[in-house]
């Protein structure tokens, strides 16, 4: 009895991230037959160094839309059972695979004085699919009822929490960073205020040193879960923040506007995904330490 106790919040994290994971595809899916998400994916393509099949975006697109609605579809809907387990484990291929993307030279950013790899550009949203992947793999192992599942997803989503803060992190430091990221922030009122005492790098190493503690804090997740608990609130707290620049810019598709999600917008959200990963790691972590405490008690007993 105190074992499921202990598993249910976790439980309720695997129930809503399913929900939430599933609005996202449908919702992303169903944009991918407009003009706009045929034209980026062109772009890709042709970036990627295989500019005869750019043409071929013109049916890829809608048809990998069709695809993520599907999944989505299932996992937004279904019961819990063999429907959602299938959907789940189809949402982690569908989200490892773009993963494949940063292998793309389109990922990078290629421009004087940088010169690719590590500099990263388009490939900052591809980043995100790590945790994200990880967290459809804890939706299929809950709805297994596999414990080894549920662990390997954990550690999945701790890397791709790491993986994100770190190298987006690092990334501020960059005067290429710095300058898209004030884009955003000069347009909230949450951060406009920064570039009062702070210049544009300023401001940029600023959050940059932010994200660098956040990660530092998480990297401990797997031996001090207690320590590694501020590093989590805090990446919540950041993923709350970034979802407020969708009030102040115009992060929505350009001449269609709410709900056509381009690829800002699309950026974004998925940070709604990475903040239901970092709570899954915070519940996994204060279990842990209930269990540890348990056990020490009744050692000392």
């Amino acid at each position: 009895m105190q074992g499921a106790m202990e598993r249910a919040p976790l439980a309720r994290v695997w129930e809503v991230s399913a929900r939430s994971l599933g609005l996202l595809m449908v919702w992303f899916g169903a944009m991918r037959g407009f003009a706009f998400e045929v034209e980026a994916l062109a772009k890709t393509i042709a970036g990627a160094g295989l500019p005869a099949f750019a043409a071929d975006a013109a049916w890829l697109s809608p048809a990998l839309g069709a695809l993520e609605c599907a999944i989505g579809a299932v996992l937004l809907l279904a019961p819990s059972g063999r429907w959602r387990r299938g959907a789940a484990l189809a949402a982690m291929a569908f989200w490892g695979a773009g993963l494949l993307g940063l292998l793309s030279p389109a990922a990078w950013i290629h421009e004087p004085p940088y010169g690719g790899f590590p500099v990263i550009g388009s490939g900052q949203t591809l980043l995100k699919h790590l945790g994200i992947a990880g967290l459809a793999l804890g939706v299929f192992a809950h709805e297994r009822g596999c414990a080894r599942g549920r662990e390997r997803a954990l550690w999945t989503l701790w890397a791709g929490q790491w993986l994100v803060l770190v190298w987006i992190g690092l990334m501020k430091f960059t005067q290429v960073e710095a300058e898209g990221v004030a884009g955003l922030m000069r347009s909230s009122p949450l951060f406009s205020w920064l570039y009062g005492p702070l210049d544009v790098q300023g401001a940029s190493n600023l959050i940059g040193a932010v994200e660098l503690a956040t990660a530092a804090l998480i990297a401990v997740w797997p031996w001090r879960p207690r320590i590694a608990r501020w590093g989590l609130l805090a990446a919540v707290f950041t993923y709350l923040l970034t979802n407020t620049f969708l009030l102040s810019l115009p992060g929505w598709q350009p001449g269609y506007g709410f709900p056509f999600v381009g690829g800002t917008a699309q950026f974004l959200l998925k940070d709604v995904l990475l903040l239901l990963g970092a709570v899954a790691l915070l519940c996994a972590g204060a279990a842990a330490e209930r269990r540890t405490g348990s056990a020490g008690a009744a050692s000392a007993a």
